[in-house]
């Protein structure tokens, strides 16, 4: 499942209007009404429509088999995303976890299942869709010494240990890859065999009118959801519209404050940022100075739901199991 399609997000800071850079706070207009209802709780019985437009009921089960315990985890995780889902409710049934909520929100309520696993990685080389690759654009050999120098690999059994040939080989697979990434939309390329410590390949979230995405060579992740400590929806006054204010944790934020500012040294595109979500790159931001501070924004083209849907799957965290929709049943007003 490709998350929040039509976002198109980029990180902001809250002073100067550039890609990427940190805060010492926000300012916030006005909320757009009052905030949507509290948790929901498991239930049997289907609450009343009050809308008029009729009930949806979305069974999520595992890609592969779920054990009790990860099914009430799941569930427990999903019902904070909900809070900001009016009526919605999400229960455990077996195998199974299901949430009821209204029509008009089946695809909010779809995307409750949406893992949430989110990366912060380094951009090694990128293929804009009609645009030729500059003469200067990085060899995966190339973004091997970039991601040795910035620290950046985090586990070092990942680093080859059989010299020369094997890292060779290893870079001739993963450039063997990024050329043969698909980002046309016809296939999922989402591979979830890949792990935070290992150097990827990603289709980015920009949609041109080719109908391509572009797609990235990106190194070991420098941060992840765990680095997070919270996630929130506001409407900027310094930007346009509504946005995702997030808090890193402060050993996010040295870590944030240290590989930005590693980056900022780098040229064009190394000195870009993935924002991965769920293997997706939703923006990849230039940075130009250390972003200190332990906060950062995201805007982009949203409106307020997409937002607290965003805010509230980072807030909770990567799902514990990767889910798929196994059924979806709309049950009429009355």
């Amino acid at each position: 499942m490709r998350p929040f399609r039509p976002w198109h997000a980029a990180v902001i800071p809250c002073v100067a209007m550039v890609s990427l850079s940190g805060c010492a706070g926000s300012s916030t207009g006005p909320k757009d009404g009052a905030s949507a209802a509290g948790p929901a709780h498991s239930g049997s019985a289907l609450p009343s429509d009050t809308t008029g437009g009729g009930r949806v009921v979305v069974t999520f089960t595992g890609t592969s088999p779920l054990s009790a315990d990860a099914v009430r985890r799941t569930a427990d995780r999903m019902r904070k995303r909900a809070r900001h889902l009016a009526g919605a409710e999400v229960e455990e049934r077996g195998d199974s976890v299901v949430v009821t909520g209204r029509a008009a929100d089946r695809t909010r309520l779809e995307a409750l299942g949406d893992t949430g696993e989110l990366l912060f990685r380094p951009v090694l080389a990128v293929d804009v869709p009609g645009l030729p690759q500059p003469s200067g654009s990085p060899t995966p050999s190339q973004g091997r010494a970039l991601t040795r120098g910035l620290g950046l690999r985090t586990d070092p059994s990942a680093v080859p240990s059989a010299g020369a040939d094997a890292s060779g080989a290893a870079d001739a697979a993963l450039q063997q890859r990024f050329t043969a990434l698909d980002c046309s939309g016809k296939q999922d390329p989402v591979d979830r065999q890949d792990r935070p410590q290992d150097s990827v390949v990603a289709c980015g979230d920009e949609d041109d009118a080719t109908g391509r995405d572009s797609k990235y060579l990106l190194g070991p992740a420098a941060l992840g959801g765990s680095d997070i400590k919270s996630a929130k929806a506001e409407f900027g006054k310094n930007a346009s519209g509504w946005l995702v204010q997030l808090d890193f944790t402060s050993a996010g934020s040295a870590k944030f404050a240290d590989v930005t500012g590693r980056l900022s040294a780098n040229q064009s595109p190394q000195n870009q940022f993935a924002i991965v979500l769920d293997g997706t790159v939703m923006s990849a931001p230039y940075v130009n100075q250390s972003i200190t501070g332990g906060k950062a924004e995201i805007a982009g083209s949203f409106d307020r739901h997409s937002a607290e849907q965003l805010a509230a799957t980072l807030d909770t965290g990567a799902l514990p199991v990767d889910l798929k929709v196994s059924e979806v049943t709309t049950l009429p007003a009355g």
